[in-house]
């Protein structure tokens, strides 16, 4: 009995180190790496997208290659929606240092998307090269 038993603890350590390293190679493969984010030049930008009754514009401030200010001008989007979506997506924005990550705000998908746009446009004209 206790060869058994011996014999099903070394095969449950060899498992739970395989499906460490898959999990490992998974995530490495999947979350980028904060090293290897696009380095960004300090100043300010904004961008504009349509949204779901206007235009929807971000502004962002960089300092130090990273994001550290977000202001989205979300005023003739319907304000119990699209407002509301602005704050939270100002927010996660700031949080994420970009898009990655970032999810549309249920119920306002267009103005959302719009954010998500201007966004990625801003940070495209901050690339440094």
């Amino acid at each position: 009995m206790k060869k058994h038993t011996t014999r099903n603890v070394i095969l449950m350590a060899i498992l739970d180190v395989a499906l460490g390293i898959v999990l490992s190679l998974y995530i490495a493969g999947t979350v980028p790496a904060a090293d290897n984010a696009d380095t960004y030049a300090d100043g300010a930008y904004s961008a504009s997208a349509q949204g779901y009754k206007s235009e929807v514009t971000v502004m962002i401030n960089i300092t130090g290659g990273k994001v550290t200010n977000v202001q989205i001008d979300a005023g003739d989007e319907p304000p119990d929606v699209g407002g509301k979506a602005a704050e939270s997506l100002a927010r996660s924005l700031l949080d994420a240092g970009g898009t990655a990550g970032v999810d549309t705000v249920s119920g306002a998908t267009m103005t959302s998307n719009a954010v998500l746009s201007a966004m990625d446009a801003c940070l495209a004209q901050a690339v440094q090269e």
